[in-house]
Parts: structure tokens; C-alpha cells; sequence
């Protein structure tokens, strides 16, 4: 018992030990997490300390930057706007086909979102200084230029400023999307073309140039105007019958104004020569008439032989003058025809689909304008060759008649002498 007992007393000695060892070792923790709580409430208020005076420093910082960045902001508003203006300015450019780097660099400017610096204000003024500057220069370089059927080549362009590009005596237009040249469809007038030649051929020289000072919008435009032939289209049916008209007018006055020269030159060698006959003519015909018929006694047979004669030259010598005449009236009439087919399509045009489309309206118009002006256009000239043409056959009639009245009149002399000598012998 009592052995039983001392073991139990020294393990309860042992356990007990062991307690208070274990409440001293949870002592030291509780006064080291103590002391590191405390320390970490210090740590605390200084961090805290530290956050309220950033918190204040930064008040101060942000309201010295919105203060500062006032002007800056400004001036990227003021940067990008240029930027902007200065991009579509060098797209449209024809300099930028010899620099086409700067499209990417005015681009990126243009983009850009953040305030600039001093080397992109610096690169945006080198832009628009080059722009300036390029734009009072002629120069040659070698280019892409895409011909009316699509082929590509490779030519030598002179860019005359900002304004045009020529290539030899051909005009070209700026392709902005591709950055390239084209040929234009339609060139301008002769002198124009041979302008640009003159300019492509030259080296230092001063020569004289055509210049289309919108920087090609009216060279844009003159793609969009019908040519001649396309305008005589424009008068459809009743144009083409005003031309057919004309020609044959006009080859009537040709023929007719052939035949009465020819008459009348040879009418002015026989009245050179009065005394010789000449049966090429209408006077040489009078003269053969009269000639032929001068024994007879009878002065109203005589006249009236030679009045034949004079009837059928001066027949042939009018003939055809009329019809020129019957067109020279037609064509106007014509072309008042066609203006009013003309106009009858367009209100029916304005009757189907309205007036919202100018252009729905404008074949119709087109009609009755072309057809008005091919009828003039033919009218006028006819109407002036009938007039010179029916003089001349005029002036030509009438020398006729002096000529046939003259030798009647000679004539009626000479039976006057005889008459008057045989009653002197009676």
C-alpha cells in the first residue's frame, strides 16, 4: 500500500510540474503576443499617421496637378484637332506619294491618347512645314500608275505642287486609299495635253502648264461630261433624224454650190469671147439659140427660141435650192418635236417616281435640250447656204437675161435698118 501510494504521489508531483511549467510557458506566450499586440498598435497608429499625411499630400498633389494639366489638356485638345486636320490634309496630299511614310506617322499623331511631347509636337510641324514647302515644287519621281484598262506600270510623274500629276501628255487622278495614280479616262483639250508634254519633257526650264488649280476636282469632273458623240446619243431617234437631215442638206449645198462656180466660170470665159460659141454653157447655149435662128425675120420667133433655151438653164440652175430650203425649215421643227417628246418623258418620269431623283429626269431633259439645239444647229446653216446659194443663182439668172435681151435687142435693130433702108428704096 504505502509503495502503491508513493508512486501515485510522485506521479501526481510529476503531472503537477508539469502544469506549472505549462502555465509559465503559456505566461511567456501571453506577454509575447501581448507585447506584439501592443507593438502592432503602435505600428498602427504610425501607419495610420502615414496614410493621413499621404492622404493629405496627395489632396495637395492632385490639386497642383488639375492645376497644371489645365494648360495641358488644352493643348492635346489644341494637338489632336491639328492632328486631325493635318491627317486629311497629307492623305489627300499628291506629296505623299513621294513620302508615303508620313501617312503612318500623321496617323499615329492623329491616334494617339495621351498628352504629347515635345518630339511629336516637333514631328507634326516638320509635317506641315514639308507640306508647305512641297507645295511650290516640280518634281520627278518614279511611280505606280494604273492606265484606264486596268494595267499597272511603272512611270516617271511629275507632280506640279499640290495641284496635278502628269505623266508625258497624260493627266492623272490621286487614288487616296491606295496611295497611287491613275490615268484619267478622259483627257482635257489638245493644248492641255500638249502643255503637260512640254512640262515632262522639260529639265530646268520655264514652260507653260495647263494647271487645274481645284487640285483636280475639275479634272474629276471632266470624266463625268458626255462627250460629242455622247450627247448627239442624248437625242435618241429624232437626233439622229435631224443629223441624216443635215448631212443631206449639207451635200446638196455642196453639190449645187460646185454646179453654179462651175457655171459661172464658164459663163465668164464665154463673155470674154462673144464670138465664139460655146455650148458648156448657159449664155453659149442663148448665143447657139439666137445664132441659129437669126435669118429668120420674125423677132417673137427669135425670142421665143431663146426663151426655151432660158427656161431650162435657169431650171438646172435652180434645181435642188428648194429642197435645201424644205430642210432648213424642217430641222428646227424637228427638234421642237423632240422637245416635246422630251418633255412628255420627264413628266412621266415626275409621274412614276416623283421628283426625289434629279437624275430619273434628266434623260428626258436631255432630249428635249439636244434635239432643240441640233435643230438650230442644222436650220442656221442651211437656211444661210439657201440664201447665198439662191443670190448666186439670182446673179446668174440675171446674166442670162441681159445676154438674151441684148441680142434681141440687137436684133430688133438690125429688122429696124432693113425695114428703114427698103422704104428708102421704095
Amino acid at each position: 500500500m504505502s509503495s502503491s501510494a508513493s508512486g501515485e504521489n510522485q506521479l501526481n508531483s510529476e503531472r503537477e510540474a508539469k502544469f506549472v511549467s505549462s502555465a509559465a510557458e503559456k505566461r511567456r506566450l501571453l506577454a509575447e503576443v501581448t507585447a506584439r499586440i501592443n507593438e502592432e498598435e503602435r505600428s498602427k497608429t504610425r501607419l495610420k499617421k502615414t496614410f493621413d499625411d499621404n492622404e493629405d499630400e496627395l489632396a495637395e498633389l492632385s490639386t497642383a496637378l488639375d492645376r497644371r494639366i489645365g494648360d495641358l489638356g488644352e493643348l492635346f485638345g489644341v494637338f489632336r484637332q491639328t492632328a486631325d486636320d493635318t491627317q486629311g490634309l497629307l492623305l489627300d496630299s499628291l506629296v505623299s506619294l513621294e513620302y508615303p511614310e508620313r501617312r503612318e506617322t500623321v496617323q499615329a499623331l492623329a491616334q494617339s491618347t495621351e498628352v504629347p511631347t515635345i518630339e511629336e509636337m516637333r514631328a507634326l510641324w516638320q509635317l506641315l512645314i514639308q507640306e508647305i514647302a512641297e507645295s511650290g515644287r516640280v518634281t520627278k519621281f518614279e511611280q505606280e500608275v494604273i492606265s484606264p484598262s486596268g494595267e499597272v506600270r511603272v512611270a516617271e510623274v511629275v507632280r506640279v505642287g499640290t495641284f496635278n500629276a502628269i505623266t508625258g501628255d497624260k493627266y492623272l487622278t490621286h487614288l487616296i486609299d491606295e496611295n497611287t495614280l491613275s490615268e484619267l479616262p478622259r483627257q482635257p483639250v489638245s493644248y492641255a495635253r500638249s502643255s503637260a508634254m512640254t512640262l515632262s519633257e522639260a529639265s530646268d526650264e520655264a514652260t507653260t502648264f495647263s494647271l487645274d488649280p481645284s487640285r483636280g476636282a475639275l479634272l474629276g469632273l471632266l470624266v463625268q461630261t458626255p462627250s460629242l458623240m455622247e450627247r448627239v446619243q442624248q437625242g435618241k431617234v429624232i437626233g439622229f433624224i435631224i443629223i441624216f437631215g443635215t448631212l443631206v442638206g449639207l451635200l446638196l449645198v455642196l453639190e449645187r454650190w460646185m454646179r453654179l462656180a462651175r457655171i459661172e466660170g464658164r459663163i465668164k470665159r464665154q463673155l470674154g469671147d462673144m464670138g465664139s460659141v460655146l455650148d458648156d454653157n448657159p449664155v453659149g447655149r442663148v448665143l447657139g439659140a439666137y445664132y441659129e435662128n437669126m435669118h429668120l425675120q420674125d423677132l417673137e420667133t427669135i425670142s421665143r427660141k431663146m426663151e426655151a433655151v432660158i427656161v431650162k438653164d435657169v431650171s438646172a440652175i435652180t434645181r435642188g435650192l428648194p429642197i435645201i430650203k424644205v430642210l432648213a425649215t424642217v430641222a428646227p421643227l424637228t427638234g421642237l418635236l423632240g422637245t416635246v417628246v422630251g418633255m412628255i418623258e420627264t413628266f412621266q418620269s415626275i409621274t412614276l417616281f416623283g421628283t426625289g431623283d434629279p437624275k430619273l429626269m434628266a434623260g428626258g431633259i436631255s432630249m428635249a435640250l439636244i434635239t432643240t439645239v441640233l435643230g438650230l444647229v442644222a436650220a442656221i446653216p442651211l437656211l444661210i447656204s439657201h440664201t447665198f446659194l439662191t443670190s448666186k443663182a439670182g446673179l446668174l439668172s440675171k446674166i442670162i437675161g441681159e445676154q438674151a435681151a441684148g441680142l434681141v435687142a440687137t436684133k430688133a435693130e438690125e429688122l429696124a435698118a432693113e425695114k428703114l433702108e427698103r422704104a428708102d428704096r421704095g
